[in-house]
């Protein structure tokens, strides 16, 4: 898709652009606001800390941010005749996004200690299903479920990949903390998944009988996704991707593993593409604020992450919307409204994801690299048809409509890649998975397959063939190996 490509052409450049606008316009006391001009808060400095991620940027800007969180998320959290901003749960979902947006600074002083704090605030403020949108309130929120739930699965991976009984400042102790943890986000999987339509879709509001929404569809998936997504310290799956299930409130309940759950979401999310791929969608439940999801930027991201391509054409309209709003003069995207185009962090941060999420895909799709919307029919793919292992590190390759075999030499590395696909079940394997058999961080994995099908296309004379393919496995994303 040209539009894809173009894009995530201008993506690295206008991310950076962006990035320089916000620090910009840091707040002195280290956070950002929802304008370039606004008051600091928990959830835009949040959202702008992933953008300076995606942009390269760490350092003192980072730090300062972080300082921001872990001294106002539990000021901002306190009712407001006490001198808070509300005890909204929105406050502690997007505060753990933003002290978790940069692993690395994980020991900066008083994150850890902050998270943990966020712990002991959703395990003091649940209800039935999942957390409310502000204490008081007993109906669940399926956007702040949500939002809680997959900030938990990427608190619990963070833990993981520091491993058992380390002491991290503060005084938290990571197999502590992972206790907590885990509780809470099996109650909050219930909660979604109790509130899952038929049709694979999460309506606008809970226990009542709503249209479906495509933005509380889209966030429930992305956090769906991020629990069976994670990997344990041994390499295992961290969450136990069984049946269990799905529905209560509305229609009969099923019985659904969590990865069929964001597979259907992701397919509703396409067939209904017409209703968010160039809009926002207002949220009533948010209190306090006039609160809009970027649809076409939220969906967009949650249709890829469940294995759409981003050269769907059904994306199409809302790769142009995004390239679109792109404001040379702000440093910055727009978001759109019947108010008129501002640039807001709100929609950088979205957006940003988006491009982020297709960047990703295409590199697993080793696509990252092709400038034309098709593959050329001048050089047709090789379709590999039967995969062996060999003697040492040879892989025999059979592809359609050729002669024998084509015998593959590898390196150690890259056959060990193979290897780890080959003996999976079904031939295939989550990258998390695969990034744990080779010990490598799982953003290594799509730059081994690239260079891993680069040697199988020279080994057909230089034709395009892939051995490892892209794909959707136990819901998160993977490879599966051709001929399979």
């Amino acid at each position: 898709m040209k539009r894809a490509h173009m894009g995530l052409a201008a993506f690295e450049t206008r991310v950076g652009e962006a990035a320089r606008t916000l620090l910009r316009n840091q707040g002195y006391d280290g956070g950002w606001g929802l304008t370039l001009t606004s008051v600091s808060s928990i959830v835009n400095t949040s959202e702008v800390l992933p953008i300076l991620r995606a942009a390269g940027i760490a350092g003192q800007p980072v730090r300062q941010g972080l300082d921001f969180l872990a001294g106002v998320i539990p000021e901002h959290s306190r009712p407001r005749p006490k001198g808070g901003r509300g005890e909204h749960t929105r406050f502690i979902a997007f505060g753990l996004a933003g002290l978790l947006s940069h692993p690395r600074f994980f020991h900066h002083n008083g994150v850890a200690e902050s998270a943990a704090w966020c712990v002991g605030w959703l395990e003091d403020h649940s209800v039935d299903h999942g957390w409310p949108e502000v204490l008081g309130l007993d109906d669940t929120s399926l956007h702040q479920t949500a939002l809680v739930v997959h900030r938990l699965a990427e608190l619990r991976d963070t833990l993981h990949e520091f491993g058992p009984g380390l002491l991290l400042p503060g005084g938290v102790e990571t197999n502590s903390l992972l206790e907590r943890v885990e509780p809470l986000i099996d109650h909050g999987v219930y909660g979604l998944l109790y509130h899952r339509r038929p049709s694979g879709a999460w309506g606008w509001r809970t226990y009542v009988d709503t249209d479906p929404s495509p933005s509380k569809t889209a966030l429930c998936l992305l956090a769906l996704s991020a629990v069976c997504a994670g990997t344990g310290p041994g390499g295992e799956p961290s969450y136990r991707d069984v049946p269990r299930e799905a529905g209560g409130v509305h229609g009969q309940v099923q019985r659904k593993r969590l990865s069929d759950v964001v597979v259907e979401a992701g397919q509703w999310l396409l067939h209904n593409h017409h209703r968010w791929e160039e809009f926002v969608e207002d949220d009533k439940d948010v209190q306090g604020t006039a609160w809009e999801h970027m649809a076409y930027a939220l969906c967009t991201q949650a249709a890829i992450r469940a294995g759409a391509s981003p050269r769907d054409p059904r994306l199409a309209k809302a790769w142009k919307l995004m390239n679109d709003l792109w404001d040379p003069e702000a440093g910055l995207w727009n978001e759109p409204g019947a108010s008129g185009k501002r640039a807001t962090i709100r929609a950088a941060y979205y957006t940003v994801s988006a491009y982020e999420e297709a960047a990703r895909r295409l590199a697993r799709m080793n696509l990252a690299d092709t400038t034309s919307e098709d593959v050329s029919e001048t050089s047709a793919e090789m379709v590999i048809v039967h995969v062996a292992l060999g003697p040492g590190r040879t892989v025999l390759l059979r592809a359609r409509d050729s002669e024998g075999s084509v015998a593959c030499e590898l390196s150690d590395r890259l056959f060990d890649v193979v290897k780890a696909v080959h003996d999976a079940p079904e031939a295939a394997m989550a990258t998390e998975r695969i990034a744990a058999k080779l010990y490598v961080a799982p953003s290594s994995v799509p730059k081994y397959v690239q260079r891993l099908n680069q040697a199988v296309s020279a080994a057909f004379g230089g034709a395009p063939t892939r051995l490892l393919l892209a794909s959707t496995v136990d819901g998160a994303s993977g490879y599966r190996l051709a001929g399979q």
